[in-house]
């Protein structure tokens, strides 16, 4: 259950900074390193999290057998 709120928070969270993103200006602009980071620490964190979900779902399937 903590997996899916982590999840959730990260999501919440990327979200946030792609408001906060300003898509007028350039991609590495001094405005939009903050949003930048927050975007990729986010998805890193989203893809943490789903890979530890599908790694216990794995391992239970071959405890199971």
């Amino acid at each position: 259950m903590l997996k899916y709120i982590g999840l959730a928070i990260s999501i919440i969270i990327l979200i946030i900074n792609l408001v906060y993103f300003d898509y007028s200006d350039a991609i590495f602009s001094n405005d939009n390193k903050v949003a930048l980071i927050g975007i990729f620490g986010s998805l890193c964190a989203i893809i943490l999290i789903l890979i530890l979900i599908i790694s216990e779902k794995i391992n239970s399937k071959i405890k199971g057998q």
